[in-house]
């Protein structure tokens, strides 16, 4: 496997990671507090976009 192979596949598995914290979150949402649940999810959907466009300023 080539290294541009294993990067793809890191980046695929941590694009994955982060979509399942992001479906949890959204499960457990209820459980915290309304500025924390906000803040979670704004920190996901952040990681989230750098993982997936990491040439944009986020």
């Amino acid at each position: 496997m080539s290294f541009n192979d294993e990067l793809q596949s890191a980046q695929q598995e941590a694009t994955l990671a982060l979509l399942t914290n992001i479906k949890e979150a959204a499960k457990e949402s209820g459980k915290l507090n309304p500025g924390n649940q906000a803040e979670a999810l704004k920190n996901l959907a952040e990681a989230y976009a750098w993982l997936t466009v990491p040439n944009n300023s986020h």
